[in-house]
Formats: C-alpha cells, sequence, structure tokens
C-alpha cells in the first residue's frame, strides 16, 4: 500500500519511479487481505496514554480523500457501517475503563477534526460514544462472554476492493515502471551518493542501478534490507502472519463488530458485498522476532486454509449465530493472509504488552535512501504524500 501511493505520488510531483514488488502482483500481501480499519485510536484502548490515537488520527482522517484522488473514486460505498466494539469478559481492558478511553479519545478526535475542518472521515466523527442498552446488546450478540457494547465513529474498508482499484492504476501509469515477481535483497551505496537495488528476478535482471532516491516501503523484511545499508531498526520488533476469511455474502445478515480488548476477532461488512471475518487464535499462523520474519512457518496451504476457516467461523458462531451459515450463505469464500510489522512484543493477551501501543513507528531518511515503517494500512496514504514530497526534495 505504502510503495504503491508512493510511487503514484510521485508521479503526480513528475517523477518516473520504478516500482519493484515480490509478489507476482502489486498488493497481494497485507495491503489486500486486512480487515481495513480506518483507525481513529479506539482500538487501543490499553494505551492510556492516548499516544496510539494522537498518531493514528492524522493518518485516518486523511484517508479517504487521499486515495480517492489516486484512484479517481471516492471509497464511501467501499466502507461499513459505524463500528460496535464488544468487551470481552477475559479483556485486558474492563467495560468501564473502555468507556472511559472511548469518551476520551472521541474528545480527541473531535478537537483534531475542529483543527482540521478539511478533515473528511467516512462517517461523522462528532457521533457521541453509545453504549449498547441490554437488549441492543442483546440483538448483536447471543454470547454471555460479551459483558458491554459501544458504538464509535471509525469505518473500515474493503481491502479487496481498494487493492484491485489501486494496481490498476498504478499499471495504466505511463510514469510507474512496475516490476513483480522480482525480490530485493540488498542496497548498494556508490561512492557517488547513488543506489543500487539488488534483486533475485525471474527475468535474471540481478540489478536496478543508479538511484538517486530509494524508497524502503516493506511490509515485512524491511529491516533486513535497511540492514545491508548498516540501518539498525528499533527494538524489540516483531513479524506476525495473521490470516483471515475474505469473501461475498451479499444477503448475510452480519454486522461490522470487533471483540476487545485482547486477542480475539471481528466481523466486517462492507457495503460492497464483501465481508471479512477473523478470530486470532485461528488465523496467526507464524510469528518471530528476527530480522527476517519465519517466511517458511507462514505458508498457507490448502489444509491450513481450511483449519483457519473453520476455526474462525467456529469461533465467531458462538458470538453471532449467522456466522455459521457463511459455508452456505456466502458467493464466495476464500482464506488469505499477509505479515505484520510493529515494534513491540508479547502476548495481546497481556496487558503490559507492548503491542498494544502502535505509536513507535518511525522513518529513516539517509543520503536518498528513505525507509518507511508504515504501521497500519490507514497510514499508508498519508505516509505516502509526505515520502513523496521529501524524495522530491532530497
Amino acid at each position: 500500500m505504502l510503495g504503491v501511493c508512493t510511487a503514484l505520488e510521485l508521479s503526480r510531483r513528475g517523477r518516473d519511479v520504478t516500482l519493484i514488488e515480490g509478489a507476482p502482483r502489486v498488493l497481494d500481501g497485507a495491503s489486500r487481505w486486512n480487515e481495513g480499519k480506518i483507525h481513529l485510536g479506539f482500538l487501543y484502548a490499553a494505551d492510556p496514554t492516548l499516544n496510539t490515537a494522537n498518531r493514528l488520527i492524522p493518518g485516518g482522517f486523511a484517508f479517504p480523500d487521499l486515495v480517492a484522488r489516486l484512484i479517481g473514486r471516492d471509497v464511501d460505498t467501499l466502507a461499513t457501517d459505524d463500528d460496535v466494539y464488544l468487551v470481552h469478559r477475559d479483556s485486558v481492558v474492563d467495560a468501564d475503563a473502555f468507556s472511559a478511553y472511548a469518551e476520551r479519545t472521541a474528545a480527541l478526535v473531535r478537537h483534531a477534526a475542529s483543527k482540521h475542518r478539511t478533515a473528511r472521515y467516512l462517517t461523522d466523527v462528532n457521533a457521541p460514544i453509545h453504549r449498547l442498552s441490554p437488549s441492543e446488546l442483546a440483538d448483536t450478540t447471543t454470547s454471555d462472554d460479551v459483558v458491554a457494547g459501544f458504538r464509535v465513529p471509525e469505518r473500515s474498508v474493503s481491502t479487496v476492493a481498494i487493492a484491485d482499484l489501486l494496481a490498476q492504476t498504478v499499471h495504466d501509469d505511463p510514469r510507474v515502471d512496475v516490476h513483480v515477481g522480482t525480490w530485493v535483497k540488498e542496497m548498494r551505496r556508490h561512492e557517488s551518493g547513488r543506489l543500487d537495488i539488488i534483486t533475485n528476478s525471474p527475468s535474471g535482471r540481478d540489478a536496478f542501478a543508479g538511484f538517486d532516491v530509494v524508497v524502503n516501503a516493506l511490509w515485512e523484511g524491511r529491516p533486513a534490507v535497511d540492514a545491508t545499508l548498516g540501518i539498525v531498526p528499533p527494538s524489540p520488533w516483531s513479524h506476525r502472519f495473521r490470516a483471515g476469511v475474505f469473501g461475498r455474502a451479499d444477503q448475510s445478515s452480519l454486522r461490522s463488530a470487533v471483540l476487545c480488548t485482547g486477542p480475539f476477532g471481528d466481523v466486517k461488512r462492507y457495503r460492497d458485498g464483501r465481508f471479512y471475518l477473523s478470530w486470532y487464535e485461528s488465523g496467526l499462523l507464524a510469528e518471530g522476532n528476527a530480522i527476517e520474519p519465519p517466511r517458511g512457518e507462514a505458508v498457507l496451504t490448502p489444509e491450513r486454509g481450511t483449519q483457519v476457516l473453520h476455526g474462525t467461523l467456529d469461533a465467531l458462531s458462538k458470538f453471532f449465530p449467522a456466522a455459521s451459515t457463511m459455508r452456505h450463505d456466502a458467493q464466495e469464500v476464500e482464506v488469505h493472509g499477509g505479515w505484520v510489522y510493529a515494534i513491540g512484543r508479547g502476548s495481546l493477551a497481556d496487558r503490559a504488552s507492548t503491542l498494544h501501543r502502535r505509536d513507535k513507528f518511525s522513518m529513516t531518511v539517509d543520503r536518498g535512501y528513505i525507509s518507511v515503517d508504515t504501521a497500519k494500512y490507514s497510514l499508508a496514504p498519508w505516509l505516502a504524500a509526505r515520502v513523496a514530497q521529501i524524495a522530491v526534495d532530497a
């Protein structure tokens, strides 16, 4: 997402761009296969400092208009309705603490909106936090493990649809030279300061040479490429490969909801008929703390895909009975995943885990080499606009 958006931003600034993608097609990893939450901070109730919310809000506000400008259409019809956060009895943040956090975050969002009146989010960010009544809660979930529910002004977008639109746009752009199936191995800097990109390419081409500016926009393995130039990332970090269930079910009664706060799951129902389902325990296929992710452990074989599908639907069915019928109701059902890179470690079941904070992402700029920790999908277009300007000014 960051690489494609940066390429398009640079093209619009009159620059020629070489876009190198390791997969067989662009936007074929976590940028396509995720829930698409356009974060305003409500998910991070275990960060009472509000530092995570503060860092996520600008990207969330910017996302709709920046993406619309790149693809030539708005994304409102690809969004969900407002999210409902359902507090699990085993949540690391209890219902009253979540309520207080949500109110503080909503106030932060409203204040940010008042300062940036041109920002256009996907819903009215001035809407109040609504705590579900007992009857509303019973209408939302059948599980006694949910102790409270809150409707908040935060939404998600259909990442599959947006990936298709962005991919078409970047392939159609005459200023962007796209190379897929090309794996970046290392960087080399000449005495002149110019940069070479060393790759494994099916075409036999092993290097792209002589760049004034290179942007490392990888979502996993980015620190390993940085290290070839002697750049050491902040630590501790973690790589996690998460898989979810994607598909289309035009007639399903499932509604968007987030089970929080901890290693639970979510349901997303987008207005284009697509859906996303996840259950953390079923979808976490691999994790590691080395500079390279444990890619061999994350191969999504048909057997593992079936396990993710059944494990996810079985778990979510205990909360949302309509999930149990998705095997039959959906016109399309697929299991896909991607790597998540984060500064932090630990279990989401542990309140003290640093993964409950996502405010530590950063950018390194070193003589024309720009390495960017995207951190969250929702931040990618906002960061891309900034990276493109830095590249033009370099």
